[in-house]
């Protein structure tokens, strides 16, 4: 999940990219509502369960690259409040 286009489209489903370019360094503004789109979009499309409460987490994501590491860290299972599930 952490390959451009679908982060790019992931970002794009939540309104934190308005356009098609970005890199590691583009800078996120997660307010509460979009973090709860976010993490939605994030179980229904991806199968990934994320607590928005989780100040480590999600929330915490202030960069392209930190969603990255985030993702990467769920997709590996080594963040606690993060949940894969499997089949969706």
């Amino acid at each position: 999940m952490t390959d451009d286009t679908a982060l790019g489209a992931l970002l794009r489903d939540c309104g934190l990219l308005t356009t098609d370019s970005f890199d590691d360094d583009t800078e996120l503004v997660l307010d509460s509502l979009t973090l709860v789109w976010l993490a939605h979009l994030l179980e229904e499309q991806h199968g990934i369960t994320v607590s928005v409460e989780d100040e480590n987490g999600l929330a915490s994501c202030a960069s392209v690259r930190d969603l990255r590491r985030f993702l990467a860290e769920a997709a590996e299972g080594t963040h606690t409040s993060v949940e894969i599930l499997h089949g969706s």
